[in-house]
């Protein structure tokens, strides 16, 4: 018996002939409709999620030894007028190397938690408010795969943030509007940051194929946790 058909009555997606572990995760890049009905009977978790930790501690590994991190927050602390002793104090942790634990740890922290709310919000919206019958580790597998997907906008991000010598750095309309950076013009940064919505629309896609339904509820059951996203990546810019 089919192992998920066989359970709480889901159907499966369309089958595609299988794919290795690198193979999907090339896939997903070039040919995410084929990868993602590879994966429709057994979807993998494994595979992206260790290729995220390795990026996320690459990541932080090049934000903690450039400096980066250390120029915004400094920045911020002036800006808020902080006492020059507390610049300093803050000055010595930022130069210590518990900063690799913290610029390393706390993504992969984040990027776990992510996953599993992002997962929760799909089953939510796509199964119990739209009527899908998809499993909830299907969800897992098309949220870890758009985050692979979505390491090219932190990859770019990181590139230019290392360049510029911030993080503040805006992909979308924002990067036409000059200095602004207001609470609007981020989330209109990020509403238009093209490779921020491809990995949304990978997610829809994937999806769309395990619900076996058209790639419009894919975007209607991503839609509030890409709305969630977009807010919290504002706050945080």
């Amino acid at each position: 018996m089919d192992p998920v058909a066989g359970q709480s009555g889901v159907q499966p997606a369309p089958v595609s002939p299988p794919m290795s572990a690198l193979g999907s995760l090339l896939g997903i890049f070039v040919k995410p409709r084929a990868t993602y009905e590879s994966l429709a009977t057994r979807p993998r978790i494994l595979a992206p999620l260790v290729l995220v930790v390795l990026a996320q501690i690459a990541l932080g590994v090049v934000l903690v030894q450039s400096g980066v991190i250390r120029n915004d927050a400094i920045a911020q602390m002036e800006t808020k007028g902080t006492p020059p002793e507390q610049i300093a104090q803050a000055e010595q942790v930022f130069a210590s190397p518990m900063m690799y634990v913290f610029g390393v740890l706390g993504p992969i922290v984040a990027i776990g938690f992510v996953l599993l709310i992002g997962a929760a919000l799909l089953y939510f919206f796509g199964n119990l408010m739209l009527g899908a019958r998809v499993l909830y580790r299907h969800y897992v597998c098309v949220a870890a795969y758009s985050t692979v997907v979505g390491l090219v906008d932190q990859g770019v991000r990181v590139g230019l943030g290392v360049s510029r010598g911030t993080l503040h750095v805006m992909l979308g309309l924002g990067a036409f509007l000059g200095d602004s950076s207001g609470f609007g013009v981020r989330i209109l940064d990020s509403l238009t940051n093209p490779l921020l919505l491809w990995s949304a629309g990978i997610e829809a896609l994937g999806v769309s194929i395990f619900a076996r339904k058209g790639f419009g509820f894919g975007v209607l059951a991503v839609l509030p946790g890409f709305i969630l996203l977009v807010l919290l990546s504002s706050i945080q810019q």
